[in-house]
């Protein structure tokens, strides 16, 4: 068998060509021929395939240059409503500020205002505590001079010793030196012994009299006050308790000790309620009205006296009565 290969080509004119080609030739160049053709192939494949990866790529990118865009409108938005917040935020702060200010100074005024009433309120109560303590202390000086009773003024004091300077009269007396005073009236009164110290009517006045046992004439020291059994005994003024006992024709007896020279007496007591060295108060119940002793029926006998020396209980023990009327015109004045 021929290893060539025979072609012959043949033209319109009748003239042919033959060409003589060898079998290994045409396989070579087939090869060839296929070997370009797979090239081409592949080539055009991964030059397809780069162009439609770079055009996704660019479709990416141009994606992601939309984004980008859109973050950065975003962000333009953003940015611009922080600076409307800061700016309405520094206004409302500067509002605030403004309309603190305002409500300081109206609190301020309405605090000035407060303070200036309470200022006026307290020159009020000044005013009306002076003028109550003028007519606590006038009412004072007035019931011990129905007694007879002289209370001290109070004098400078060692503090006041080796001072000087102009006379400058003082008409009106001072909140605290009316205090002082009355408190001094106060303590002298709470000694001397004001008002009964049961109810009831007198039946044995003071001084001279007849003896209710032997009907001889006789020296009462104090006076008796007619009461029910049982009838509560008040001390007169506050003491100290020097004697609690049953003392002969007094029946059951108490002695009370007020100090400035006054001691008071209580006898025929159903009972006594203090025992001695006993600190007693003014008003504080200190027996009960009885019969005990020398005595003709239940009743109270009650002696003051003053340096130990008896004198009339009846000028003390209408005080209290004074003293309630001239309360009374006071405060209709």
């Amino acid at each position: 068998m021929s290893k060539r290969l025979h072609i012959i080509v043949t033209g319109e004119s009748g003239r042919s060509i033959a060409l003589q080609l060898s079998k290994r030739r045409i396989f070579l160049s087939l090869s060839t021929a296929a070997a370009a053709l797979l090239s081409i192939c592949l080539i055009s494949y991964f030059t397809t395939g780069s162009y439609f990866d770079s055009k996704r790529l660019r479709g990416k990118v141009r994606d992601f240059k939309a984004q980008l865009e859109q973050s950065e409108k975003s962000n333009n938005n953003y940015a611009g409503q922080i600076a409307e917040l800061k700016k309405k935020h520094t206004e409302l702060i500067a509002s605030q500020q403004q309309e603190y200010e305002v409500l300081l100074a109206d609190q301020k005024v309405r605090f000035d205002l407060e303070t200036t009433n309470l200022q006026l309120e307290n020159v009020q109560l000044m005013n009306t505590a002076v003028s109550e303590l003028n007519q606590r202390s006038e009412l004072i000086e007035s019931v011990m001079g129905t007694i007879g009773v002289k209370i001290k003024k109070t004098s400078a004091t060692k503090d006041q010793e080796n001072s000087g300077g102009p006379f400058v009269p003082d008409n009106d007396i001072s909140y605290d030196g009316l205090l002082h005073q009355v408190d001094n009236y106060l303590k002298t009164i709470r000694s001397i012994p004001l008002g009964r110290p049961v109810s009831g009517k007198i039946s044995s006045a003071f001084g001279k009299r007849t003896d209710p046992v032997n009907k001889k004439k006789a020296i009462h020291e104090g006076v008796d006050i007619k009461g029910k059994r049982g009838d509560r005994i008040l001390a007169t003024a506050s003491g100290k308790v020097i004697k609690a006992m049953k003392n002969g024709g007094y029946g059951n007896y108490v002695e009370i000790d007020h100090g400035n020279g006054y001691i008071t007496a209580y006898g025929h007591m159903q009972n006594y309620l203090v025992k001695k060295g006993e600190r007693v108060e003014q008003g504080q119940v200190i027996g009960q009205v009885g019969s005990t002793g020398r005595s003709t029926g239940p009743h109270l006998h009650y002696e003051i006296q003053l340096d130990k020396k008896p004198i009339n209980p009846g000028k003390f023990m209408k005080v209290a009565d004074i003293s309630s009327t001239l309360k009374t015109k006071q405060k209709k004045n």
